[in-house]
């Protein structure tokens, strides 16, 4: 379980980082570079930029966090690397910008330096030796910052260059098709209650609390062994060849299968609950399976996708990072293509971490 979880945090850390936090050097007064390719560097100096924002959005306050351990390595050790790879993959970026001989419209270098000025104005009353001692902490001052927003740009810039609207190269519907295929499974569940039993009045509607909540109580234990007999019940009738939609019909304590008659699109790193995730893809096509969480116990069955099921309005709410996850994956795939290329300055790299850096929220 813990896994899943760190697993849904890097993927929306790398998402972040992917739409965020861009940077790299083009000229020595930027820092001494940590990685070079085809003449692009990227600089100790906005290395550690980055490791500051990292420690700042995701650290907070608990300087713990950073020594606790997945997989045998500690969060540290982890998102220090997602830092290196993030740096690799941008350095490609600025490779692949001069490849296609791309050059930044001038209207977002003046954007960029409007918001240069408003940080002066606004963290420093316009003077930049008070802002770079504030800057310093995090490793840059205000030319190699200003490099960073001009790099985040371009990462914009060449991705919509390549896959937004009117992009050189729109994903085809079978690259669509593919990535919907090979990562989403499609189930219905058949749920009964074993935790926070909605409570009804005598009319058998729902009583709301003061911030607009159903009320919920705990299961007396008559309660909980009625709630496994019908579950034990059901899987009887499965077995014997009943319809699971029907039963679903008669049995279902999930409100909010109504809503989605289609089922439930899932991925592996979804925001649902974690037992039916890993059950809807230990199973095959047509098969179900009974598993119990923290809310309650579940019958699973596993669906064939629909065609196209991620064009459906009646499933946009599954869908709805669809588009985005798969150019991020599309793009960075693209890009990894020449990290063989980069070379490192390994000993420099090796002196800092996120456990170390100073927590950065503002730049």
């Amino acid at each position: 379980m813990k896994n899943r979880r760190i697993l849904r945090f890097s993927s929306l850390l790398l998402a972040l980082v992917l739409s965020v936090c861009f940077f790299a050097s083009c000229s020595s007064k930027m820092g001494e570079p940590i990685m070079t390719l085809s003449g692009n560097e990227i600089s100790v100096n906005m290395y550690r930029l980055w490791l500051s924002r990292i420690k700042g959005n995701y650290g907070g306050s608990d300087e713990t966090v950073w020594d606790q351990t997945s997989d045998g390595k500690t969060y540290n050790e982890i998102f220090t690397g997602f830092v290196k790879q993030n740096a690799m993959t941008l350095l490609c970026v600025l490779h692949e910008f001069e490849e296609l001989k791309l050059k930044l419209p001038e209207s977002e270098i003046k954007s960029i330096d409007s918001t240069m000025e408003k940080i002066l104005r606004e963290r420093a009353d316009g003077d930049k030796a008070t802002l770079n001692a504030e800057l310093a902490q995090y490793g840059v001052n205000y030319d190699i910052l200003r490099e960073v927003y001009i790099i985040e740009a371009k990462m914009s810039y060449l991705r919509d260059y390549l896959y937004g609207a009117g992009g050189v190269e729109p994903i085809s519907d079978n690259v669509k098709n593919e990535y919907y295929n090979n990562n989403y499974a499609r189930i219905k569940q058949i749920f009964f209650y074993t935790a926070n039993k909605p409570v009804t009045d005598e009319e058998g509607n729902y009583v709301y609390n003061e911030q607009g909540y159903v009320e919920t109580r705990d299961y007396t234990e008559e309660e909980l062994t009625e709630q496994k007999n019908k579950a034990s019940s059901v899987m009887t009738s499965l077995t014997a060849g009943q319809d699971f939609d029907l039963l679903m019909a008669s049995q279902n304590e999930d409100d909010a299968a109504k809503t989605y008659p289609n089922g439930y699109y899932l991925t592996k790193s979804s925001q649902y609950v974690e037992e039916v995730i890993e059950a809807a893809f230990s199973l095959g096509e047509g098969e179900f399976t009974m598993v119990e969480s923290e809310y309650g116990i579940h019958i699973v069955k596993r669906l064939p996708l629909d065609e196209k099921g991620y064009a459906s309005v009646t499933n946009e709410d599954f869908f709805s990072d669809f588009e985005d996850t798969l150019t991020t994956e599309v793009f960075t795939a693209r890009l990894s293509k020449y990290e063989s290329k980069i070379k490192f300055n390994e000993e420099l790299i090796s002196k800092y971490d996120v456990k170390s850096s100073v927590a950065n929220t503002t730049y």
